[in-house]
């Protein structure tokens, strides 16, 4: 069987909670590639991947699914032919509206969602669709820099919380693929660790730092009013 291997890495017990768990994925891009093949190759046993956008010839330097003959087509049909096509064992599904519309609606099974966004306006609508009880795993990335966290609706701390000072600037991202990768796989590995209900990163950020290869763990802490 495909598992062996990380079946007995991390048993019988954990595989078995991987294939009757359901993610959704927020953006197909440089994050959002490579995360979801991890879930997938991984036994998840239900992907969704939400995302609105066309391949441009500026994707091709990080984005893991997409060549040159998929310039203009739709990010989510490629990417879930890509999925589709590694093995059986994973529904890999797309959900075509706009996250940032009022009326969507996240798939009622889903355990948690993985936030590859590249924006504020669709990350913080992505919370406020989110059920009680599910995950939110953020990442998020930039020059050699990258930054992953965990939160859980109805925790103690929520999204407009932890981002209350964030600046959503138009302009370009410098970005590229070790980079992007690398932050990738590790919020992939804190998606699993939150389906194996053990997340590390619960109200936490993991700041990278790949020009240096330094990694800190940050608390996150919300002042109380009256608190300086």
């Amino acid at each position: 069987m495909i598992f062996n291997r990380q079946i007995a890495f991390w048993g019988e017990k954990k595989q078995s909670l991987l294939a009757n768990s359901s993610v959704f994925v927020a953006g197909v891009g440089g994050l959002g590639c490579l995360l979801s093949e991890i879930l997938v190759r991984s036994g998840v046993g239900r992907v969704y991947l939400c995302d609105r956008g066309k391949i441009d010839e500026t994707d091709l330097n990080r984005q893991l699914f997409y060549s040159q003959d998929d310039i203009g087509k739709k990010k989510i049909d490629v990417a879930v032919d890509w999925l589709s096509a590694i093995h059986q064992y994973t529904e890999v599904l797309p959900v075509r509206g706009d996250i940032t519309e009022k009326g969507f609606i996240l798939p009622g099974d889903i355990n948690g969602v993985a936030d590859c966004l590249d924006n504020f306006e669709s990350r913080f609508c992505l919370w406020d669709h989110l059920n009680e009880g599910s995950f939110y795993v953020h990442a998020g990335v930039e020059q050699f820099f990258g930054q992953v966290m965990t939160l859980h609706k109805g925790g103690l701390l929520g999204l407009s919380e932890v981002f209350a000072n964030y600046e959503d600037r138009k302009r370009v991202i410098p970005i590229s693929a070790n980079t992007a990768s690398a932050v990738s796989s590790l919020a992939a590995t804190e998606v699993l660790n939150n389906i194996f209900r053990e997340p590390q990163l619960l109200n936490r950020f993991l700041i990278i730092d790949l020009s240096n290869f330094t990694f800190n763990k940050v608390d996150i802490r919300v002042n109380q009013p009256g608190e300086p």
